[in-house]
């Protein structure tokens, strides 16, 4: 199976990398010249064939590209509450795989983690990153910036559906709308306060059911994913 790098940049005809994957490839995964290795960015993964293998510069030829098939045809959004210990690193690792395009990390009132410090931002940035790299996709989700309650949905694309344990009418299955964008919205550990959910449907947001049983924080952000992502790689 040829090992696939996200670059930053187009890809050239003569290629170079450096710092953490040069050292990947020379040194952990042990590469020779003669080599291929896949490049992807923005969806296109180019094909490159090694010419030198150094831990400080490795460098290669392209001679092919194609868009990749893996990603999903909904651009999905998850808002997800910081939790406590690695959760929150575990849940990106799983929905990154799974195909999220961007998330959200947000703070409501009965949020038990109040704050992001910017090395555990970057960290899940890595984690994201390495996650859509096993998954063989063509792009990684982004992380935004910490949001509160107040502010979260300016920065959701509609619709937006909101997990709650409080809705018995609508499943999430039956408000998933064949668009090609949609945003998840997942309680916190303490649940969400009905003038959140106020607030949430105020702004258009619709509430929604992911069956009788109440699922921790983590478990729901998880399975919302797979259930919507279900619905659209059918």
């Amino acid at each position: 199976m040829t090992h696939r790098f996200f670059v930053d940049e187009d890809v050239a005809e003569a290629v170079v990398l450096e710092g953490a994957q040069a050292h990947q490839i020379a040194n952990v995964l042990r590469l020779k010249p003669g080599e291929q290795i896949a490049l992807v960015r923005n969806g296109v993964e180019s094909l490159v064939v090694l010419e030198s293998v150094d831990a400080a510069a490795v460098r290669g030829r392209f001679i092919s590209k194609h868009r990749v098939d893996a990603e999903p045809r909904v651009r999905l959004t998850l808002a997800l509450p910081i939790l406590r210990g690695d959760r929150t690193e575990e849940v990106i690792e799983a929905v990154a795989q799974l195909g999220v395009s961007r998330i959200v990390p947000f703070v409501a009132g009965r949020s038990v983690v109040r704050s992001l410090a910017p090395a555990k931002r970057e960290r899940w940035a890595r984690v994201a990153r390495e996650a859509a790299e096993t998954a063989r996709r063509g792009r990684v989700p982004a992380i935004a910036e910490i949001r509160g309650w107040e502010t979260l949905f300016d920065s959701l694309e509609a619709p937006v559906l909101v997990a709650w344990e409080g809705e018995v009418l609508v499943r999430l299955e039956d408000a998933v709308p064949q668009s090609a964008q949609l945003s998840l919205v997942i309680g916190p550990e303490g649940g969400l306060a009905m003038e959140e959910i106020v607030l949430a449907r105020a702004r258009g947001a619709v509430t929604v059911s992911l069956g009788p049983r109440n699922l921790r924080s983590e478990t729901a952000a998880t399975a919302a994913v797979a259930r919507a992502m279900a619905i659209f790689d059918r």
